[in-house]
């Protein structure tokens, strides 16, 4: 017995019942105009026409790709019948599965290069279907026309300017790097009668932002790190993010707002996952199993993981097939950033651990390590050492007495006045030589030290903290006892 299986054109309704939101859904139509960029940079348009109500009634997205050949355009409207491997195209649903989601065909317009018309088609559906030459616009290109709009498509200003382009924005970040734009995107809301832009959005480039705990530049601790397994290859970024407005003022860069894709918060930790340039997965760490649980220890983690060869998406490209090569592939990345297994440059470095930077660490610390250091260091070591020396007489304490030499510590920048006053506790306390240990120090620290020598003949040395063993990240047990 043998039994008939026949195409539905139902199917190209079903299509538009996925998990996709509006961002998923403008996303599947880019991809397709990616898909065809031909080896070239493309132009896309996407315009929403709405009435004085703000109510969508036409959905229109163009390209200048290459268009779709007359002998593929049955094959690009059957599901699943025109794939592009190694590319944004991988299971030729996108395109159905968007225009479904957002409402009815109106039209889609394509012409390849070498022909004197465009080709319309008004239905997607099985058999046979009218194709009528049209004149267009451009030499080569595609346009697709939706009608009948679904309460999906968001019409509201605000939305596409907090939310929407910023997001495809940091999606598309690869595509659209100033130096060499692979993807020129603009999105338009105009009026539905006068065809007038009312509002417009270029698409512009999102990434995060780095903040390296050492060098202080924005960069991450390490980059497009190699790790592979049978049968597939990936490339793994990781660093930290700015932990303040003070250390994004330092790096030149703008202090994101809420609505930023990379923000410092719970919600946007961990690493995207890449996968054709195009990022397939925002902020996954605890999704992945990298970390058991979202916690505000991680919230700097930045990094990414980049796939290249032996991975799939699923149908809707929100997910990764979790197949054996995505599980070695996190598996491979969890214990480099762990520590268990080697990294870059042959180290075992728990990575994740590098929750707080040297500039995070509690003075306190900072300065009951330089205790320690003082009394055991083999060089200069200290007999008599005293923590929080009281000086008699004025409200304040030196913060470390060693052998007869005031020490003071300031977590951040020293400037005058912190040199003023470790000079009154050695003035009152009749101490010779001091030391103030900082990050680093103003102008005016340096002429205030000259100027206790040179007037009160005191020696106070400037000693920056990097010169010390007590930057490095907290212990176990000192996070819990001075966090």
């Amino acid at each position: 017995m043998k039994i008939n299986v026949l195409p539905s054109d139902n199917i190209f309704h079903q299509l538009g019942l996925n998990t996709y939101d509006y961002k998923d859904l403008l996303s599947e139509l880019i991809d397709n105009s990616l898909a065809a960029r031909d080896g070239k940079s493309v132009r896309v348009n996407v315009e929403i026409f709405v009435d004085k109500d703000q109510k969508a009634h036409r959905f229109v997205i163009s390209d200048d790709g290459a268009g779709i050949p007359a002998d593929k355009l049955g094959d690009a409207i059957t599901p699943a019948g025109l794939k592009t491997e190694n590319s944004l195209n991988e299971h030729g649903l996108g395109m159905k599965q968007a225009v479904a989601a957002l409402g009815r065909l109106e039209s889609l317009l394509t012409k390849t290069e070498d022909r004197q018309f465009a080709l319309e088609i008004t239905e997607f559906r099985f058999g046979e279907i009218d194709a009528a030459e049209k004149a267009f616009d451009r030499t080569r290109g595609t346009t697709i026309s939706v009608q009948d709009l679904k309460p999906v498509v968001i019409t509201n200003a605000t939305n596409y300017t907090r939310t929407i382009v910023p997001y495809l924005g940091a999606r598309y970040r690869r595509f659209l790097r100033p130096d060499n734009p692979i993807l020129d995107l603009t999105i338009w809301i105009r009026n539905v009668d006068t065809g007038a832009a009312l509002f417009s959005w270029p698409l512009k480039e999102v990434k995060p932002t780095y903040f390296h705990p050492s060098t202080r530049e924005n960069r991450p601790v390490f980059s497009k790190y190699g790790i592979e397994g049978k049968g597939w290859r990936a490339e793994l970024t990781f660093g930290y993010a700015p932990k303040d407005a003070s250390e994004f003022e330092e790096l030149g860069v703008d202090v994101p707002n809420k609505f930023h894709p990379y923000r410092v918060a719970l919600a946007t930790q961990g690493v995207d996952v890449i996968f054709h340039d195009r990022v397939i997965l925002f902020h996954q760490l605890s999704e992945l199993g990298i970390v058991n649980q979202k916690h505000s220890d991680y919230n700097a983690v930045r990094g990414e993981i980049v796939l290249l060869s032996g991975f799939a998406t699923a149908i809707t490209k929100n997910s990764v097939i979790l197949d054996d090569h995505f599980r070695d592939c996190i598996a491979q990345t969890t214990r480099v950033l762990t520590g268990e297994q080697e990294g870059p440059n042959g180290r075992k470095d728990n990575y994740i651990q590098h929750k707080s930077y040297p500039e995070e660490i509690p003075e306190a610390l900072l300065r009951d390590r330089l205790i320690e250091w003082l009394k055991n260091n083999p060089l200069q070591k200290k007999e008599s050492v005293s923590k929080e020396y009281v000086v008699e007489g004025v409200e304040g304490f030196i913060d470390i007495l060693a052998d007869g030499e005031a020490w003071e510590l300031k977590r951040d920048q020293a400037a005058a006045l912190d040199v003023y006053q470790l000079f009154m506790y050695m003035d009152i306390g009749n101490f010779d030589k001091g030391f103030l240990v900082a990050k680093s120090y103003t102008p005016g620290a340096h002429i205030a030290a000259k100027a206790v020598k040179e007037k009160h003949q005191k020696e106070i040395v400037l000693c920056p903290r990097e010169q010390f063993p007590i930057n490095h990240q907290p212990t176990t047990q000192e996070r819990e006892d001075y966090y």
